[in-house]
């Protein structure tokens, strides 16, 4: 029997509905989602709990107006894990809040992106490090939804938080890389915004939700798509007020967590926090090209277990630093590969240079 790496925690319903058996089935794992980031937002921003709650209180009526099934589907996770919603609704702001008043000691995700044009299945191959702080490591879940209105999800997200990285039964995947730029402003978390995405059932859905949001962070959205008539990539590099469109080069695309382009409406503030993105994006291109028109989900894994040029966060498998405190440990909490055309997945628990990767399908509701 295949051991799984994380818990599954299936839903079904309404949004309150699946929020609601969300939080039921997940209480000690959302209540420790909420200590981890209080412990979080007070090291890292400065941030007593009260101050967050209040700060948190003002992002209610921007999602409201963008997307009102997911201010439901948080009230259903407090209602079923016996927590309060603002509570709810700070991890679930957790980038805003926690980048909101200083940026430190950050790490963070690789996302590749391999269409039918490169793969020598002629699938699409959508795949990613989650690089996140080292306390977070025990709070992930993969969430299993099967939607009233909407297409069937399965995402990897932090016990109580509705939107991170996963795909959906009508073949649309994201990735996910925070980014940092100046102009950030009251608006739209970038939680919320992945979660719409995972409603979505076709590309040029996925890139409106992206981009007619007002955002209220950066972010880097990596968006796949296998239908009947094709597949297809795109990366949005979005700032709260501008964005680049970056199109798959001889059918791939790799990003990390810097702006790959020059915008000079957008200034990028992530390399002089964490030159190792710059590392991770160049290395992860490098190799993906070498492999172009044969690349296999085995040639993903080989990328995402390269240590080129330290294991910390300046290489793409991301090992814990003993010499940083432990407000600054980043580490690979996950590492998954996606076949949207197959719409299965192969995920791995921690750094993939050391946890095999397990093959999971979900064809009771993909």
């Amino acid at each position: 029997m295949k051991k799984i790496p994380f818990p599954i925690i299936y839903v079904e319903g309404d949004a309150y509905e699946r929020g609601y058996q969300y939080g039921s089935q997940c209480r000690k794992l959302i209540e420790e989602s909420i200590n981890v980031y209080r412990k979080i937002f007070e090291v890292d921003s400065n941030m007593d709990w009260e101050t967050t709650l209040r700060l948190a209180r003002k992002f209610p009526a921007p999602i409201e107006k963008y997307d009102p099934p997911s201010i439901e589907e948080m009230r259903g996770i407090a209602k079923g894990s016996g927590q309060d919603f603002d509570s709810i609704l700070a991890i679930n702001a957790r980038t805003e809040l926690m980048l909101s008043r200083e940026a430190r000691g950050l790490g963070e995700c690789t996302t590749l992106a391999a269409t039918s044009e490169a793969t020598s299945s002629r699938h699409i191959l959508m795949a990613q490090n989650w690089d996140m702080k080292a306390t977070t490591a025990k709070l992930a879940v993969i969430l299993k939804e099967k939607q009233k209105n909407g297409p069937n999800i399965v995402q990897l997200v932090e016990a109580g938080i509705i939107g991170k990285i996963g795909y959906n039964s009508a073949g649309v995947c994201v990735l996910a890389n925070i980014m940092v730029s100046d102009g950030w402003h009251l608006g739209v978390p970038m939680q919320i915004i992945l979660r719409k995405v995972m409603n979505q059932e076709n590309l040029v859905d996925a890139m409106e939700v992206v981009l007619s949001a007002k955002r209220a962070s950066s972010g880097n959205y990596l968006i796949g798509y296998a239908g009947k008539e094709g597949d297809e990539a795109v990366d949005i590099e979005a700032a709260p007020d501008y964005y680049n469109v970056i199109w798959p080069n001889d059918g791939t695309i790799a990003h990390a967590n810097h702006f790959s382009i020059n915008n000079p409406n957008i200034k990028d503030l992530f390399p002089p926090l964490d030159p190792g993105s710059l590392n991770r994006e160049h290395r992860a291109t490098q190799l993906l090209s070498k492999e172009r028109g044969n690349i296999t989900a085995d040639a993903i894994k080989k990328i995402l277990r390269d240590h080129f040029d330290k294991k910390g966060s300046g290489s793409i498998c991301c090992h814990v630093d003993p010499r940083l405190d432990e407000s600054r440990q980043w580490l690979t909490i996950a590492s998954l590969v996606i076949d949207l055309n197959n719409k299965t997945l192969d995920i791995a628990k921690g750094p993939p240079c050391e946890n095999k990767y397990i093959a999971l399908t979900f064809d009771d509701i993909m």
